[in-house]
């Protein structure tokens, strides 16, 4: 991690020593009081378990030499699903629960904001968790559709839909929170509170 940790962008905030979820709605705050009233909402299909193992591998590649931790890893995402008493091989995805997936997710989405920031479009990310900022409707449902094509063409993984497109902040949840008017003012979503009251 400390290897690829310098060249991940300042704008990914989960799983990262010294950045946290208080850090990301900080940053949301900050985008929509600059304006940005438009959150483009990209919410990624069962992204765990679709993580493409080839691309992932080429990745590592690049910058690790040691051709035993390749294949060891290779192995790690290999492991078998146990389903009804079956083990099934794995054919996409990471394992849970390890502490290794919560970095390879880091270096597959790192192409994501690399993406982005190429295309100077204001973001933050957190896991896989990703929101864009535009100042009009049309910015943004344009990045939504770049972005979307991007994610699944590129990247080979899958966009829901029916959880993603153009919002006003005050329509959005980001990790149990809403953002109030041109304040940016961060508020606790119905839904949160209503999990926290039950």
């Amino acid at each position: 991690m400390r290897h690829y940790d310098p060249t991940f962008s300042e704008f990914s905030y989960g799983f990262r020593e010294g950045r946290g979820a208080r850090d990301a709605i900080a940053q949301t705050s900050a985008y929509i009081k600059e304006g940005r009233n438009w959150i483009v909402e990209m919410d990624l299909e069962k992204f765990f378990d679709t993580v493409n193992h080839d691309r992932l591998m080429s990745r590592l590649e690049r910058d690790i030499k040691d051709r035993m931790l390749l294949r060891l890893i290779r192995r790690y995402l290999r492991t078998g699903i146990l389903e009804n008493g079956l083990i099934s091989a794995r054919t996409e995805g990471t394992p849970q629960g390890s502490p290794l997936s919560p970095i390879l997710s880091l270096i597959v989405l790192d192409e994501l904001d690399k993406y982005l920031e190429k295309r100077g479009i204001a973001f933050y990310r957190y896991a896989d968790d990703c929101n864009l900022y535009m100042k009009s409707q049309k910015a943004g449902e344009r990045a939504f559709e770049n972005t979307t094509r991007f994610i699944e063409e590129t990247l080979k993984l899958r966009v829901n839909r029916s959880k993603s497109g153009v919002f006003r902040p005050s329509k959005t949840k980001f990790l149990g929170y809403t953002f109030v008017g041109t304040t940016g003012a961060p508020r606790a979503h119905k839904t949160s509170l209503t999990r926290l009251k039950d």
